[in-house]
């Protein structure tokens, strides 16, 4: 599943551009009314793509993903050898180079070919569009559980941390690239609701009914 993995990841980086997460919406306003409950003053931290990578409902669809693949595969190899067997039969020296039978075998051959382009492409789109249903689905998900937990535990804002490694770079533009795009230095540890996130949408995951 290389081509669904990889275009799942980059749909992940997108993650790390998006900056900060502005949480506990309904319990930040301006101009609150006197009386009312201060706004919570917590942070907390979040490593997106940790998340992504360990939720069980990303392992789920990335299943789903390789299995429609290896269908797609199973699916083109068969054309592919229906086109061969026409090819061989084409070619045999059976067959009058200028008879109507002839012409007629040549005319499926280049239709058949045509047919394992055109398959190949809806196969490839295919995969595209329901990689980026799942992924976007899942980000709403995280949006949702993270609002929600930072707003039982009186959080205030989520920041977006990252695993970037600097050394990885490839040449100077990469290098400075990874440098500005970044949100976050340094956060300390006990700032870290991550796996906290990730137990509870696993747990939710696992308890509710799955296509």
């Amino acid at each position: 599943m290389n081509l669904a993995s990889h275009r799942i990841l980059s749909i992940t980086t997108v993650f790390l551009l998006s900056g900060a997460l502005l949480l506990g919406r309904g319990n930040i306003t301006r101009g609150q009314a006197a009386g009312s409950n201060p706004p919570p003053t917590k942070l907390a931290v979040v490593n997106i793509v940790d998340l992504f990578e360990s939720l069980n409902e990303k392992l789920a669809a990335d299943s789903d993903l390789q299995k429609m693949k290896s269908g797609f595969s199973d699916e083109a190899q068969k054309m592919q050898k229906d086109l061969d067997d026409l090819q061989k039969a084409v070619d045999s020296p059976a067959f009058k180079k200028d008879s109507t039978e002839y012409k007629t075998q040549l005319d499926d051959l280049l239709k058949k070919g045509m047919e394992i382009q055109a398959y190949g492409q809806y196969a490839q789109n295919k995969l595209f569009i329901e990689t980026r249903i799942r992924t976007a689905s899942l980000y709403n998900k995280i949006n949702d559980a993270v609002a929600a937990y930072s707003q039982a535990n009186g959080i205030a804002l989520v920041f977006v941390a990252d695993n970037i490694n600097v050394d990885n770079a490839k040449s100077q533009e990469m290098l400075q690239a990874m440098v500005t795009n970044r949100k976050l230095l340094y956060a300390h540890p006990s700032f870290d609701i991550t796996r906290a996130i990730r137990d509870k949408m696993n747990a939710e995951y696992g308890a509710g009914p799955h296509q």
